[in-house]
């Protein structure tokens, strides 16, 4: 099998791609794998079966026409009969090659990756690419509200960590509006600092306090999308950070990291008063609450 395979990038050290490159989908000949069935001659009719491979992409991002960003799980579907496969870390890389790029529309983004897999596998028939959450959360919407609408806005959108973007609602003339609330994002993206690959999570926000303008907090956790740092790092510098620019009564931040290597990490940090909230159990003892991909 490894003869296929000797420039492939699986078992190397590869840098984070930040910049669109259809050239990193890597084939591999399915004949290398069939000469072990004896099936390396068989055309596509002769084969003693039928099938498609199906592949769930949990870390497929890009940014809208506007730069903000995109987070969406990703079903493709590839037959069995074209000549080629396409290798798993190839296809991650050229996966985190879009997460920068810029796309009129999601339609054209899956056209693009759909045309871009088709020409790796060849054959007649192309992958099918479909969308399937672009809420990746099992959060009951009444009781968090998503902050990620706000991409749509007609404003830049600066990858460069900044908490001074966040700020809280404008007070009224009878003072400011106190809140107690959950807020949940899906967009966060940040590097390992071993390996400098992409870790993907969600940030969920518990809070009694001045209400956070949404908008700030959706743009503060896209800033985050160079950072560097292990996933208890990142959310103690997100909770420093809403703690001394909201200036909330009560806080907890959680983060929900995919998993790697079979293991997901969800960090938590609150203020020692974190049970005045009044929103069930919010200390390091919390049920935990599963997104999609975990």
């Amino acid at each position: 099998m490894a003869e296929g395979l000797h420039a492939a990038p699986l078992g190397k050290q590869s840098n984070t791609p930040e910049v669109y490159d259809a050239g990193l989908l890597y084939p591999v000949p399915r004949a290398i794998g069939r000469k072990l069935l004896k099936l390396e001659d068989k055309q596509a009719e002769e084969l003693p079966f039928l099938g498609e491979d199906v592949w769930n992409c949990y870390e497929a991002s890009w940014l809208n026409k506007n730069g903000w960003p995109n987070r969406v799980i990703l079903e493709v579907r590839i037959s069995c009969y074209t000549p080629n496969l396409v290798e798993s870390k190839s296809l991650k890389l050229y996966l985190n090659s879009l997460n920068f790029h810029r796309f009129e529309s999601s339609e054209v983004a899956i056209a693009t990756i759909c045309a871009d897999l088709h020409k790796t596998v060849g054959g007649a028939e192309p992958p099918s690419v479909t969308i399937l959450s672009v809420e990746p959360a099992l959060l009951t919407p009444k009781a968090w509200i998503c902050v990620d609408d706000c991409f749509g806005l007609d404003t830049e959108l600066a990858f460069d960590c900044d908490d001074s973007v966040l700020s809280t609602q404008m007070p009224t003339s009878d003072g400011p509006n106190v809140v107690t609330e959950r807020l949940v994002s899906h967009l966060l993206r940040t590097l390992c600092p071993v390996t400098g690959q992409p870790d993907w999570g969600s940030v969920l926000l518990e809070y009694r306090g001045p209400a956070i303008d949404r908008a700030s907090l959706c743009r503060y956790v896209c800033s985050l999308r160079r950072e560097t740092g292990f996933h208890e790092n990142c959310v103690e510098l997100l909770f420093l950070a809403i703690l001394r620019r909201c200036e909330p009564e009560a806080l907890r931040v959680t983060g929900r990291f995919l998993r790697r290597g079979g293991i997901d990490i969800n960090p938590v940090r609150c203020t020692p008063n974190h049970e005045s909230l009044e929103l069930g159990c919010l200390g390091p003892a919390a049920e935990q609450i599963r997104v999609a991909g975990q």
